[in-house]
């Protein structure tokens, strides 16, 4: 038996590819299958830059058995469920997902600060995040939420992640590298971290080791950890 922690892309993929190899897999997520491909695919200059990931998630949604769950320790495996707690025993456990780092600043911490996760997913459920938007940071995720908000919003760039913000109730400038900008947003990105709020033990493998929005090298780490792990060609 194999248990695996998220059912967003990675767990997905390795449940499926284990599945096809004859192993039992157990997939548990407390959220709706296929984490933030699913949120992407709500946009249209995201759903066309990660298509052939959504495709390949919604592919696996289709053909593996995803439980509503929250797996909350191991040795042994417990399973808070809607029915209740339960216990897997005899068994291996792999963690699959990543979420970007909390948007650190100096100086205040006003409302309109987000990290791009957060912030793609209030525009993926047809939120207005403000008026006039800094993006900080460097990585292809911001290359591509400058598209989607240059249609609707005033926008600026700074490669510079250690930024302090001014403001009360809400941001009202950002100073990076000496620059100041006017802004009402700042969208910060800081590199992403895996997702183990329950301190779980064993196997880390896709997002959770890659931590990326390069989804190819999620998806070849997910490859070459079961290929590796679990001969399965």
């Amino acid at each position: 038996m194999v248990v695996i922690v998220g059912a967003g892309y990675s767990g997905l993929i390795c449940a499926k590819k284990l599945t096809d190899a004859g192993l039992k897999v157990r997939i548990f997520d407390f959220g709706k299958p296929g984490g933030e491909l699913s949120t992407f695919s709500k946009i249209p200059e995201f759903r066309d830059h990660y298509g052939k990931f959504i495709d390949e998630m919604n592919s696996a949604v289709e053909e593996v058995a995803v439980e509503r769950g929250c797996v909350i320790s191991t040795n042994p495996i417990k399973v808070l469920t809607s029915k209740g707690m339960q216990v897997i025993n005899d068994s291996a456990i792999i963690a699959t997902g990543a979420v970007d780092r909390n948007p650190w600043t100096y100086g205040k911490r006003p409302a309109g600060i987000f990290s791009p996760e957060t912030a793609i997913k209030l525009i993926s459920y047809g939120y207005k995040i403000g008026s006039k938007i800094l993006l900080a940071g460097e990585d292809k995720i911001l290359d591509i939420l400058e598209k989607v908000l240059c249609v609707d919003y005033d926008v600026e760039r700074t490669k510079s992640t250690e930024v302090y913000v001014e403001g009360n109730k809400r941001v009202e400038s950002v100073e990076a590298d000496g620059e100041k900008f006017k802004c009402d947003t700042l969208i910060l990105f800081r590199g992403r971290r895996t997702f183990n709020p329950k301190n779980l033990s064993g196997e880390v493998v896709g997002n959770a080791l890659v931590c990326s929005y390069d989804y190819s090298l999620v998806k070849k780490n997910v490859e070459d950890f079961v290929n590796l792990k679990y001969r399965v060609d």
